[in-house]
């Protein structure tokens, strides 16, 4: 099996996790579990890493100046 592994990838996504893990447990006024702010953490980071590796950003080039 062919295992490609990018670390700018990988800390991109783990800042994700930690970004949306931490959000979801302060910003809210009712306290969220632990728990449930890291099952959201990862739901929001394994989305961002399908749309990532299937729908990756395209450059068009019309033409060379």
């Amino acid at each position: 099996m062919n295992f490609n592994f990018n670390i700018n990838n990988f800390l991109k996504y783990i800042v994700l996790f930690i970004i949306v893990t931490f959000s979801t447990f302060f910003i809210p006024n009712c306290s969220i579990m632990n728990r449930h702010a890291v099952y959201i953490g990862l739901i929001a980071s394994t989305t961002f890493v399908l749309l990532d590796k299937y729908y990756p950003s395209i450059v068009i080039n019309n033409g060379e100046k």
